[in-house]
């Protein structure tokens, strides 16, 4: 890996996610109807969160640039990103303390660790610390992307995202073979998407 050519340094090709394709999917139903069809430890979406940028956006970058705008007003006190958590927690009744795991949108691995940040695993400027100590590993505080992440399976838009909300649904199920989470009961999947919109899912046991 760390032979890789350089693409922006300091990230190699290895750094950053292929374009794939790929297949995802789910069935969502009641709880009464999943008791009644013999689903065995179902899986619950706690909540959805879909969020757009709020002006005005003064870092550009890519996935925002559509919508970026200092004209509008003051500046906010959170940024896009981290809304898309923020509303997902709101509506769940819970915070990012509560969390047994997560799935981030890690179309690089520097973009991985923002995210530890922005859904509110560590304090700005923190992210390294926490990969230092192994917190984010399998048997860490909060694994993120027991899966491997897009680095793994590649971004297959949009079904990636559904993947990651398969993957949370089966830790919490205890059936993440190989890379199970220990006693994972409540899950964060979390994605942003070109032109500046975002989503985030939240799945509990």
């Amino acid at each position: 890996m760390l032979a890789a050519p350089i693409v922006s340094d300091p990230l190699g090709l290895l750094d950053i996610c292929a374009t794939s394709d790929g297949a995802a999917a789910l069935v969502v139903s009641s709880m009464e109807y999943a008791r009644h069809r013999g689903v065995d430890r179902p899986a619950r979406i706690a909540a959805i969160s879909t969020v757009t940028p709020a002006y005005p956006q003064t870092t550009i970058e890519l996935p925002n640039f559509a919508t970026d705008s200092a004209a509008g007003g003051g500046q906010h006190a959170r940024g896009f990103k981290e809304t898309i958590a923020d509303r997902a927690y709101a509506e769940a009744g819970i915070g990012p303390e509560d969390l047994d795991c997560a799935e981030v949108y890690d179309l690089s691995t520097a973009m991985e660790l923002d995210w530890y940040e922005q859904i509110g695993l560590c304090s700005p400027g923190e992210a390294e610390k926490l990969v230092r100590a192994g917190e984010t590993a399998i048997g860490g505080r909060v694994p993120v992307n027991p899966s491997g992440g897009l680095a793994c399976f590649g971004e297959a838009v949009p079904a990636q995202a559904i993947a990651q909300v398969c993957e949370l649904t089966w830790q919490v199920r205890g059936e993440a073979r190989g890379r199970q989470v220990e006693g994972a009961r409540t899950g964060l999947s979390i994605n942003q998407g070109l032109f500046g919109h975002g989503s985030a899912v939240i799945v509990t046991r």
